[in-house]
């Protein structure tokens, strides 16, 4: 019986962040000064706040799905945008995607979460510290088996082994978005875990950079 790939996680559907608060400029306005012709120009935003009121390198995927495209893809015979899953959304805070190529061994899956909006922590923070939060409760529940940290790659990522024992899954922390990407092999037995790592290492990170070069 085919597995889809990993669980697609659901990446934190149910705690929206609050709505943006308008961010202040420091100093005594939030206006710059007159130009020669009497108008105001906008004080541009801090660096690494976002225009639309977030702090966030991103503000979307390009579309409904990452857009697999490069050589591992290829190679994998999985190109193309991805299937889309039905609890998909995207809202002004928050776009949540989990996408689908295929059914089965060699199937693979992607999960997305970006966070749109500053609430009581700003969006790339809070989507740290989730991702952490995310990562250490699946390692003690047992839905991650088994992994390591995966250096120079975004800000963070965790490759690991699903508990399904079957599907290798590669989490990155990006800014303000986050996400995981599945990929379905043959059950692997608990004294290849380590050599089923190192074996699709690079597989994993092709396919992760897909995910970031269709975020903008």
């Amino acid at each position: 019986m085919s597995r889809k790939p990993g669980r697609l996680r659901r990446l934190a559907q149910t705690s929206l962040p609050v709505l943006a608060l308008p961010l202040l400029a420091t100093g005594c306005g939030t206006s710059g000064s007159p130009s020669a012709d009497g108008t105001v120009a906008p004080v541009p935003a801090p660096s690494g706040v976002s225009s639309t009121g977030f702090t966030g390198k991103w503000a979307k995927l390009s579309a409904a799905c990452p857009t697999l495209s490069g050589q591992t893809a290829t190679s994998l015979q999985r190109t193309g945008p991805g299937k889309p899953g039905p609890a998909d959304a995207d809202t002004p805070v928050a776009q949540n995607v989990n996408c689908t190529w295929g059914e089965g061994t060699g199937s693979v899956g992607v999960s997305l979460y970006l966070t749109r909006s500053d609430g009581p922590l700003p969006a790339d923070q809070a989507t740290a510290q989730e991702f952490q939060q995310e990562f250490d409760r699946y390692v003690r529940d047992g839905s991650t088996l088994h992994w390591k940290a995966e250096p120079g790659l975004a800000d963070k990522a965790y490759l690991g082994i699903h508990k399904d024992r079957a599907t290798i899954e590669l989490s990155v922390l990006s800014s303000n978005a986050r996400f995981t990407v599945s990929y379905q092999v043959r059950e692997v037995a608990q004294t290849a875990w380590e050599a089923a790592l190192t074996e699709h290492r690079e597989t994993m990170r092709g396919l992760a950079a897909d995910v970031l070069d269709d975020l903008s």
